[in-house]
C-alpha cells in the first residue's frame, strides 16, 4: 500500500520510585496530627454530598482515620505527573489527606465544592503540619536524611543515569493544535 507512519512521542513519565524511609516518617507524622474533624456546619454539607451520590453517612468517619501504611505496588494507571521523574532524581515522599468528601469522584464539582470550603482548608493545614514535622526531623536527624539517601542508591541502582523519555526535545507544548 506504500503506506508510511510517523510518530511523535509528546510525553513520557517514570513511575514514582517510592522511598520507605521517608513514608514511614511522614506515616509517623500524620498519625501524630492525626485526621480531619468536621464542625457541624462542614458535617451538614458533607452529608448532602454523599446523600446526594447515593452513599452511605458512615463513609464520612473516614476523614478522622488515619489509614496504616501501604505496601508500595505498582501503579495501575489513570494519571500521570512529574513527580515520578524527579523520584529518579532524589527521594521523595507524597501521602493523601482528606480535602475533599469521601466519596466524590476525581475532578468533580463535589470535590472543588469541598476543596474550596473549609473542608479543603483544614486538608491543606493537615497537610502542611505533616510536611512541616516531616521536614523538621530531617532538618535536625541528619540520620534521617543518609538512610533515606541510601535506599534511594539502593533502589535506584548505582549505574542508574537519568534520561528524560521526551530526549532532548522541547516539550510538544502545541500538541493539540491542528496544524
Amino acid at each position: 500500500t506504500q503506506t508510511t507512519v510517523t510518530s511523535e512521542i509528546i510525553s513520557g513519565f517514570y513511575e514514582k520510585l517510592g522511598n520507605k524511609k521517608l513514608a514511614t516518617l511522614a506515616q509517623q507524622n500524620l498519625e501524630i496530627v492525626g485526621g480531619i474533624k468536621y464542625d457541624a456546619r462542614e458535617c451538614a454539607f458533607a452529608e448532602e454530598i454523599v446523600k446526594g451520590l447515593g452513599s452511605d453517612l458512615s463513609t464520612l468517619k473516614a476523614v478522622e482515620e488515619i489509614k496504616p501504611l501501604k505496601e508500595e505496588t505498582p501503579s495501575l494507571g489513570g494519571a500521570s505527573s512529574d513527580v515520578g521523574d524527579v523520584s529518579w532524581n532524589v527521594p521523595v515522599v507524597s501521602f493523601g489527606t482528606a480535602v475533599f468528601v469521601p466519596g466524590s469522584a476525581g475532578h468533580s464539582w463535589q470535590n472543588v465544592a469541598a476543596d474550596g470550603s473549609t473542608i479543603g482548608t483544614k486538608g491543606l493545614l493537615n497537610a502542611a503540619k505533616v510536611f512541616s514535622l516531616t521536614a523538621i526531623d530531617l532538618y535536625t536527624n541528619p540520620k534521617l536524611v543518609s538512610e533515606a539517601k541510601a535506599e534511594f542508591e539502593e533502589r535506584r541502582g548505582k549505574d542508574f543515569k537519568y534520561i528524560s523519555l521526551l530526549g532532548d526535545r522541547a516539550p510538544a507544548l502545541e500538541y493539540r493544535v491542528k496544524k
